[in-house]
Formats: structure tokens, C-alpha cells, sequence
């Protein structure tokens, strides 16, 4: 596609009155103020919210913490492990350890647990501790701080590599950003929406159900029935191409081998380059690696986890895309806690640094709002695709 092209068709885009979809916007974020259904009636069906990428989640613990508060074992060796730990914390925060507080175990590593709290909220107001127990530890002090994703969705939308993948002037440009989706789902774990073990596979699902059960023949019903044609087999075949282990392992190459031809091509380079540039720096990082899940708020069950609020999906202007964010926004406005990546350390022994290091996520997250913001001025129905 050449420049010439794609600005008569974003002057198409404009001239149609596209909202344009952002997903990395505040405006998509899970606060966001939810609306009746557009066009999407509420049906008896209910959304599959069970659903989790497993596959994605390779990158957590490979062994789980637990809260110490539900403890059974040997008394004196949590005691003993607990103040070893508060003594390396205190130490290394150059914080006086607090008085110790009479009562019976373990109430009395609650109150002297409260007392740090307070003195390292004091120090870093974004630090916070908790006392962990795992296989082999009983009773160890911890701090975590969390990287702040903004309470957004990162979502990426596919329908415009779609057309250009179908196209002759596109596929230039369409193998460059196939490089780019292998990378984030094989390598860093962005879920896929065709995958029918992603988060967003059961919203999609859901719609569907309520087309289908709308007895009404209005024009636009037709329209999303379309579009829920189009998108379950364009995803499918999308899936398949991203999901091949030789795009991954081209993937340098295939960024190497680009050369823009105009300044619209330069754009998907550019970004490109970048995105080779952090799978050179961290070349086995996942998006799920510093995502440890219940370790803050371990009471509440009910979190948004990674793979709910970052994902490939089908498109954020098409006659759908309303009715998907109402839907995920009122299912996540009623959760109080969001999975986010953490720097984790543990106080068994006195570390050397540790100060928090999330250039990865920082780059990682800069990097899909850059993606998608390409993607989305191109989200358009340019012809019906061919399936």
C-alpha cells in the first residue's frame, strides 16, 4: 500500500466519522463509565469469565508464595526466619527495628509486621511488605512494589492486517507486522483473541449468543452477524500465521530485510526496529515473568488478571467494538484489584540491590500504544474481505 493509498483511505476513515479506538487511552481504561448495551441486546446467555490463558501464564512462579497468616507448621522456626528477615529489611532500609510486642504467635509477628509496614510506608509510600511462606521458607519478610499500567486496556487490534495481508500492495507491510505479532504472542504471551482459552474468545462468544438470540431482523443485526463471520475466520487464519515458530525465528531478518518506500511505511519500520530492539535486550522475557498473582489482597479472589486487560482483538471500530468495551468495562468495574508486574524481594538474606527495575514493561507497554495507535488509524472496512 502506498502512502498515497492509505491517506485517501484515512480521509474515507474520517469522512465516515470513525471514533477512533486508542486502547491505550484512559478513556478505555476499567473505570470507565458504562453505558446500555449499543445495539447488543441483554440476552439470558451469560459471558464465560472462567476462561483463562494458561498457555500465556507460563511465565509466573514456578513455585507459589502463600500469605503467612494461614500457618500450621513449626513455631520456632517461622519466629526464627521472621526476625532474621526484619533484621536484613531493617538493615538494608536503615530502619531501627521496631520494639518488640508481647502475645502469643503469631499475633506477635502481626504487630511487629504492622510496625515495619508503617515505617516503610513512611520511606516509600509505593513500597509494601508482606510476610510470605513458600516451600522453603516458613515465615519471610518481603517487599513489593508494582509497575503502574494505568488501569488500561492494551489492546491491539488485527482487522487492518487483515485487508493487508489480502492485499498486493499490503503484504510488504503486512509480513513486517506478522513479525511483530509472532513476537508478542510466542515470546512476551499476548493472548489472542481466535484462541478459545483467551479471556476475550469468551466475550466474542458471548455477543454472538446475543445476536443469535435477537428475534428481531433490524439491518444492522445482519451487519453483526457479518462481522462475527469475518472475524471468527480472519482470526483463525491471523492465529495460525502469528502462532508459526519460523515467523518467530525470522523475525530479525524480517525487520533487517525491510526498507520503506514511503513515509507511511517508514512509521511500521520505525516501530519495527523497536520492537527488535527490546526482543534483542530481553530476548526470554514474558509479559507474565514479575506478574506474581495474589500476593497483595490474597482474601480477594476476584482480580483483573494480565491476560484480560492486554490482548490482540478483531477491531475497535467496527459494529461491534461498542458493545465488546461496554461489556468488559461493566464485568471490570466491579473488581477492585489489577494483576500488574512487580519487583519482588525477599529478606531471607541481605540483599546487594535491589532497586526495582521495569525498563522492560516501561518499553514493553510504550511500545503496544505506539502499535495499536498505527493500527487504529487504518481500523476500517476498506472491501469485504475474502474468507
Amino acid at each position: 500500500m502506498s502512502h498515497e493509498q492509505a491517506t485517501k483511505g484515512q480521509d474515507n476513515q474520517n469522512q465516515k466519522g470513525k471514533r477512533s479506538m486508542d486502547a491505550t487511552t484512559a478513556l478505555r481504561g476499567v473505570n470507565r463509565k458504562i453505558k446500555p448495551f449499543a445495539r447488543c441486546k441483554r440476552s439470558t446467555a451469560q459471558p464465560v469469565t472462567e476462561r483463562t490463558c494458561g498457555a500465556y501464564r507460563n511465565g509466573f512462579l514456578s513455585h507459589q508464595f502463600k500469605p503467612f497468616w494461614a500457618y500450621d507448621g513449626n513455631r520456632d522456626r517461622a519466629e526464627r526466619e521472621f526476625l532474621c528477615s526484619l533484621s536484613n529489611l531493617c538493615q538494608y532500609y536503615d530502619l531501627p527495628i521496631p520494639t518488640a510486642i508481647n502475645g502469643n504467635f503469631p499475633q506477635s509477628i502481626y504487630h511487629t509486621y504492622q510496625a515495619i509496614c508503617e515505617q516503610l510506608k513512611s520511606r516509600d509510600g509505593k513500597l509494601q511488605c508482606v510476610v510470605l511462606k513458600d516451600d522453603s521458607y516458613n515465615a519471610t519478610l518481603a517487599t513489593i512494589k508494582q509497575f503502574d499500567t494505568g488501569m488500561t486496556l492494551y489492546y491491539i487490534p488485527v482487522r487492518p492486517v487483515w485487508h493487508w495481508v489480502q492485499s498486493s500492495d499490503g503484504k510488504h507491510v503486512a509480513e513486517l507486522i506478522l513479525g511483530i505479532f509472532a513476537y508478542l504472542h510466542q515470546l512476551v504471551g499476548v493472548p489472542f483473541f481466535a484462541d478459545q482459552s483467551s479471556y476475550l474468545a469468551s466475550q466474542y462468544d458471548y455477543i454472538e449468543q446475543m445476536v443469535n438470540d435477537e428475534q428481531d431482523e433490524e439491518p444492522y443485526r445482519q451487519q453483526q452477524k457479518d462481522e462475527i463471520y469475518t472475524l471468527t475466520n480472519a482470526g483463525l487464519k491471523l492465529h495460525n500465521l502469528i502462532s508459526d515458530p519460523q515467523r518467530l525465528a525470522q523475525f530479525e531478518q524480517t525487520v533487517l530485510n525491510f526498507h520503506h518506500t514511503d513515509t507511511w511505511e517508514l512509521d511500521w519500520e520505525l516501530v519495527a526496529i523497536e520492537f527488535l530492539q527490546l526482543f534483542r535486550l530481553y530476548p526470554k522475557r514474558n509479559i507474565f515473568d514479575h506478574i506474581h498473582s495474589g500476593l497483595l489482597y490474597p482474601a480477594d479472589e476476584d482480580r483483573i488478571s494480565a491476560d484480560q486487560y492486554i490482548s490482540f482483538y478483531w477491531s475497535g471500530d467496527d459494529c461491534l467494538s461498542e458493545c465488546l468495551f461496554e461489556m468488559i468495562n461493566c464485568h471490570f468495574q466491579e473488581i477492585a484489584y489489577m494483576d500488574e508486574p512487580m519487583h519482588l524481594q525477599l529478606f531471607d538474606t541481605l540483599p546487594e540491590n535491589m532497586n526495582p527495575d521495569f525498563d522492560f514493561e516501561n518499553r514493553l507497554f510504550d511500545l503496544i500504544n505506539k502499535l495499536s495507535k498505527l493500527l487504529s488509524d487504518y481500523d476500517y472496512d476498506e472491501r469485504e474481505p475474502n474468507i
